[in-house]
């Protein structure tokens, strides 16, 4: 099995032509070490304080991915290739030392088994890099609503936590953050 690639997008999150595609393992290395990539998320962070600069920084500062595939123009309809990933946010959590638990108790789940997590922007929270199959009798949406659908009630069940619903669109922007902690599942390719 291949290891899976989406689009890789410059910011801001208006730019909606990517700038190239990227796998598993190249963005966990730019995750960990892009000395650019840390210095634009401690710029965003440093506006944690007020919610809607926070929010304003990030689609302007913060390059993005879509964790299900390439798409030459970021809109659902226009997916050229398929990941067979699906992107998990949770949010809000109390501190960001309860996301970085949080981001190695998921990626450590079993049933998940996420090839790759990190901490979100606002770092009081986890993005996870799920993956699912496709089904033969399905169309891609469907067995990517499935798959999302599934995981959402397992984790509302099994951690009691709330994810943000907001993922359900395969052309999701996904954005991205200095995370020197991001787990890499190494058997995913």
């Amino acid at each position: 099995m291949k290891e899976s690639i989406m689009s890789f997008f410059h910011a801001p999150v208006t730019n909606k032509v990517p700038a190239g595609v990227c796998n598993l393992t190249g963005l966990h290395t730019y995750l960990t070490s892009d000395k650019q990539l840390e210095q634009l998320t401690n710029e965003v962070r440093a506006t944690l304080a007020d919610g809607q600069l926070f929010r304003k920084k990030k689609q302007q500062l913060l390059p993005y991915v879509t964790p299900a595939g390439i798409f030459p123009y970021c809109k659902e309809l226009c997916l050229t290739l398929p990941s067979g990933l699906f992107v998990i946010d949770i949010d809000h959590l109390d501190t960001a030392a309860e996301a970085e638990e949080w981001r190695n108790r998921l990626f450590a789940d079993d049933v998940l088994h996420p090839d790759l997590a990190f901490i979100s922007p606002g770092a009081k929270g986890v993005k996870l890099f799920v993956p699912y199959r496709l089904c033969p009798n399905e169309s891609i949406k469907e067995s990517f609503d499935k798959a999302l659908h599934t995981a959402w009630d397992y984790l509302e069940w099994k951690h009691g936590l709330k994810v943000d619903t907001a993922n359900s669109d395969m052309s999701r922007a996904c954005f991205l953050a200095h995370d020197a902690g991001a787990k890499l599942r190494m058997e995913n390719g």
